[in-house]
């Protein structure tokens, strides 16, 4: 894992490139603690972090082939290297390192911009051709390592993170207020926007080339579900292991982490019948038993025999995590699990450097309850019965509110604005409350469902049961929930590692029946089957809870006002993006529902996190506390100073 950065001008390159190059690879470091380099061509300046995984000793980059005439900086891993050194060997290739690195300069030189199609891993890759004075940039199929871009005059400048592509190409940050319905709609943003003007990520799946001072931009993959087949649980279990088996790779210590739920200790268990040996377990817990999985996830550590480490956190741990994790992310996405699971990702950093977790296994074999509720939907027995299952999603709470944001989201007739209605944050008619005039245009239902209904549009044929595991696939997966595992755990400079999205595991799951994932009892039916003998009875017994935190007592307990005082603060209000008497109302929380309520304050204060962080600024560096974040206003900071309990 590492950081990428580069400025390419078709005019040449001046010493005010190397130098803001320079500067962003400063602030990349968290993302590459164990080295930097920067390499200057005529026509390119490339910028490196490195966080040393495979060849420790060998794999510096910048990396160049024999003759310099082709340069690389990446990010990632590439799983199938070893395969591809033998083939680029038997062609005449010679390489100087083990690392995987050099696969890709040689693969260049033999594939061209077919490369990326051969690579099975998660990248983030920039190729220079030196004599073609050409740039190649191009993310992996599914999302996992993200990439972004900005044109300037007559150049191009890329980085892994906004604020590097800011820094690289002298832009000044700025609110692209476009975007900001569609944030405070679904809390993300999705590629190819951003919410910084100017910048964008480019999708998964997607090349860029930059030649003669013109970019292009094409798919080199997409997702095929058709023809739909069933799947055996042998082959899938096959399949899984060995994906797993080729992130075992690494020169340094592996860890996992531990949820408490299937698809973690089925990832585990996969491990151990790998080969693995001396293996760390990570895992986070509360004081509240009703948020608390550290029981079950000790169950899989116990039958696994790993070097178990538990964390367990309270509301003083949440607040300071926050101003960091708004740093590290440098794009809002209002998800309250990334507090805990950067403090979790800590605590594994000072033990490991690689972590495996069992991330995409609800999207990919259908394990939210929502899938459930849209399958009893479709076949017309909504009542009771829908709203029986619907009810599932109160797993985390005792009340029924989530209950009731279930029922209130199935009664959306339009089948994609259901599905992105499903993780909202506000409705398209409290976002026109909600949003100051000249934003309400943005949030209306049709233009709060173009983005998901676009990338839809080529499986119309396809039935709705896969279509809405395909929107997931397509949408939520890498802009929400893979953009942000990234960036939490590269704020501890530690790698993430995926093996239920190998792309060979999204691509057999697509073509699924969608009954065959999602079942009316429960989810991931096929993944039970396949890896259900890996798993302890009591979590494969338990009802799934996702990632249940404390919001209301950490965040929003009467005693501790700061997500409230920094949204009424006047630095906030006066950047003119809400109605002031929309924001006091909703901090008095007159009868609102409290689930909504706690939605709703924490995507605002998310974003109001973030505006501080990266958009009044650039910082080098991640903000220690809160007292850097209010300028010394000490009206403004007496407010946001947490109280102990």
């Amino acid at each position: 894992m590492c950081g990428i950065v580069g400025v390419v001008r078709a005019g040449g390159v001046e010493q005010a490139d190397r130098d803001r190059v320079a500067t962003a690879v400063v602030a990349l470091r968290h993302r590459g603690p164990d080295g930097s380099a920067i390499r200057v061509e005529a026509h390119c300046v490339l910028g490196h972090t490195r966080l040393s995984i495979v060849d420790v000793a060998g794999g510096a980059q910048p990396m160049a082939n024999e003759d310099d005439s082709v340069v690389t900086v990446y990010n990632g891993e590439i799983w199938n290297h070893l395969e591809l050194r033998k083939e680029l060997e038997k062609r005449g290739h010679r390489f100087r390192t083990r690392c995987d690195t050099e696969v890709i300069v040689h693969g260049y030189e033999e594939w061209g911009d077919d490369l990326p199609t051969r690579l099975n891993g998660m990248f983030a890759l920039a190729v220079w051709d030196v004599r073609r004075a050409r740039l190649l940039v191009a993310r992996d199929r599914v999302g996992k390592k993200p990439l972004y871009v900005s044109e300037l005059d007559g150049g191009l400048v890329f980085g892994s993170d906004a604020r590097s592509v800011l820094l690289a190409g002298n832009r000044k940050p700025e609110l692209e207020t476009a975007h900001l319905a569609e944030y405070l709609f679904q809390r993300y943003v999705g590629a190819p926007r951003t919410l910084f003007k100017g910048v964008s990520r480019l999708r998964p799946g997607h090349l860029m080339t930059f030649e003669a001072g013109k970019s292009e931009t094409r798919a080199y993959w997409s997702i095929d579900p058709e023809p739909e087949r069933d799947v055996e649980p042998e082959e899938l279990r096959a399949l899984l292991l060995d994906a797993v088996s080729k992130r075992l790779m690494s020169d340094v210590p592996l860890g996992v982490l531990l949820s408490g739920g299937v698809d973690s200790a089925a990832v585990l268990g996969l491990m151990r019948e790998a080969g693995a040996n001396s293996l760390a377990s990570f895992t986070i817990g509360f004081d509240d038993p009703l948020y608390d999985e550290r029981d079950l996830a000790r169950v899989a550590a116990t039958r696994t025999e790993t070097d178990h480490h538990e964390l367990v956190v309270g509301a003083g741990d949440f607040f300071g995590a926050l101003p960091r994790l708004s740093w590290y992310r440098d794009e809002p996405i209002a998800e309250t699990s990334e507090i805990p699971l950067l403090l979790l990702a800590e605590l594994a950093g000072r033990h490991v450097k690689v972590v495996l977790s069992g991330d995409g296994g609800d999207e990919i074999f259908g394990g939210y309850p929502k899938y459930r509720a849209e399958r009893v939907l479709r076949a017309g027995r909504l009542a009771p019965l829908a709203l029986r299952i619907a009810g599932n999603l109160r797993a985390t709470r005792p009340s029924s509110r989530r209950w009731r944001r279930a029922v209130k989201t199935l009664s959306v007739a339009d089948p994609t604005l259901r599905w992105a209605s499903w993780f909202r944050s506000h409705s398209p008619e409290e976002l026109h409350r909600l949003l100051a005039p000249e934003f309400r245009a943005d949030a209306t239902p049709d233009r709060l469902a173009a983005p998901l209904g676009d990338l839809l549009r080529p499986y119309e044929k396809v039935d709705p049961g896969r279509r809405m595991l395909l929107g997931d696939l397509l949408t939520y997966l890498p802009d929400n929930m893979l953009l942000r595992g990234d960036k939490v755990l590269m704020g501890a400079s530690i790698e993430g590692r995926m093996p239920l999205l190998d792309y060979r595991v999204v691509e057999l799951a697509s073509r699924m029946p969608a009954s065959r994932r999602t079942g009316l009892r429960t989810g991931k039916a096929v993944l039970r089957q396949a890896v259900g003998n890996l798993v302890p009875d009591e979590l494969l017994q338990a009802t799934k809870r996702g990632f249940p935190v404390p919001v209301a007592r950490f965040l929003l307990a009467d005693e501790n006002r700061t997500l409230e005082h920094l949204i009424l603060s006047e630095r906030a209000l006066s950047r003119g993006l809400f109605e002031r008497s929309e924001i006091v109302a909703l901090v008095e929380g007159q009868g609102l529902d409290p689930l909504e309520r706690e939605l709703r304050l924490f995507t605002i204060a998310s974003l109001e996190l973030w505006l501080r962080t990266n958009v009044d600024e650039v910082r080098l560096e991640a903000p220690r506390n809160f007292s850097e974040l209010v300028g010394g206003d000490e009206r403004e900071l007496s407010g946001l100073q947490p109280v102990s309990s």
